[in-house]
């Protein structure tokens, strides 16, 4: 049976067909940018992005988050650990630079995505291994192991909000970094500093803590200074007798 439109059939016809394209390609340009495994060149964050696996930034290379980023960190479910990171569970493993850009009224944010297996401890968190020139600056993260880590990784470490995580700021192995104005809640440990470690610490908030808000070992040489600490277990583990300045 032959079909004959007329020309406003057809007019109507070629509107919705044009409606039909223009929807395909809104949903394609709003689909969530995924990102796991290893990167080597510069990278760039931004918007709404979903961290699905671990994250690996090799010497060389640089990862930069932008203000007002969210990031949708996605639990691992297995427990093996891949020969090339720290931890079996997700984790953001930068050996390059990074660079959180955040600001007071548009940090970054780390987001749980949660399952019905999900412990309340449900990432790894940043570790800086290595890694130069880097700063991580207004960043929330939460539901962490180690909120921040540096292995000798000398970042600065600004304005940052960690809570509900094992251990926040945990600086390790000649790590110098200068970590100021943070906020750290809710967590076992607060800030720990091991292995030759000489942080700039001053003017964070360190609360409600299991365990100790400041922990110095003895080969560790940290700058104290005006820092907040309180409802915490134990407010500070110092083993070194050689504190540049006393003021916590």
């Amino acid at each position: 049976m032959d079909i004959m439109l007329n020309a406003r059939d057809m007019k109507v016809l070629t509107i919705a067909f044009c409606l039909y394209l223009m929807t395909g390609l809104i949903a394609f340009a709003q689909q969530i940018p995924e990102y796991r495994g290893v990167y080597t060149g510069d990278l760039v964050w931004e918007g709404e992005v979903n961290m699905v696996a671990d994250v690996l930034v090799l010497r060389g290379g640089s990862l930069k988050i932008r203000a007002g980023t969210r990031v949708n960190v996605y639990p691992a479910e297995g427990t093996k650990i891949d020969p090339e990171y720290l931890s079996s569970q997700t984790e953001l493993l930068v050996r390059g630079r990074i660079d959180i850009q955040g600001t007071p009224d548009a940090p970054v944010r780390f987001v749980i995505v949660d399952k019905e297996t999900t412990e309340q401890i449900a990432w790894a968190g940043i570790t800086l291994d290595n890694s130069t020139e880097s700063r991580i600056h207004h960043a929330q993260i939460e539901r962490a192991d180690i909120g921040i880590r540096c292995v000798r990784s000398s970042p600065e470490i600004v304005g940052n909000s960690i809570k509900d995580s094992r251990y926040g700021i945990i600086v390790q192995n000649e790590s110098h970094p200068r970590i100021t104005g943070n906020q750290l809640a809710n967590g076992e440990g607060g800030i720990f500093c091991w292995h030759n470690s000489n942080p700039e610490i001053r003017e964070n908030r360190i609360v409600g803590h299991d365990e100790e808000a400041l922990f110095v070992d003895a080969s560790s040489h940290p700058r104290l200074g005006y820092n907040l600490v309180s409802n915490n277990a134990i407010g500070l583990a110092l083993y070194s007798r050689t504190l540049r300045h006393q003021e916590v």
